[in-house]
């Protein structure tokens, strides 16, 4: 299902929108500005994406930020929430999955040893995009933050 057309306010109409990659690529790469930027972002999202399935398993993801509007300015970077359909089997995931697991995610206010330093935060893919991880029963926090300014949400499902 393509996404749908963008608004006056160039934004995705308000509410849900399932996709696939295609049609991410079509709306917020093909049919934005700053589609060079966008291209690289998306490639960025596309490997991201294969990591956190073979990570996680089956759920769904929910992109935001500039990515996901017709902004004058080029994208930095893509927001994704992740929503796992079975939480029960990342609680169960050994050392190795979840090594893997954190490095999907973002982490702010970080400090590691050896050299002791602080980091404001650590990005997946080098920062070109912040990976978030819905807990059940979260996901209207979720949208409502990702939805505000009457924001449409596309999401995907794998």
């Amino acid at each position: 299902m393509a996404l749908p057309h963008w608004t006056p306010q160039h934004l995705l109409p308000p509410g849900r929108h399932e996709a696939d990659l295609a049609d991410v690529y079509e709306r917020l790469v093909y049919d934005a500005p700053h589609q060079n930027d966008r291209e690289f972002l998306f490639s960025a999202l596309n490997s991201y994406l294969g990591v956190a399935q073979r990570v996680i398993g089956s759920g769904r993801a929910w992109l935001g930020g500039a990515f996901v509007a017709r902004t004058e300015r080029p994208p930095r970077g893509v927001d994704v929430v992740l929503l796992p359909d079975d939480w029960g089997a990342l609680k169960r995931l050994d050392g190795n999955g979840r090594t893997a697991l954190y490095g999907l995610l973002t982490l702010r206010g970080v400090i590691i040893g050896q050299p002791a330093m602080y980091l404001e935060a650590i990005q997946p893919i080098g920062g070109m995009l912040d990976g978030f991880l819905c807990r059940p029963g979260d996901e209207d926090v979720w949208e409502s933050v990702w939805a505000e300014g009457g924001r449409g949400i596309p999401e995907m499902v794998w």
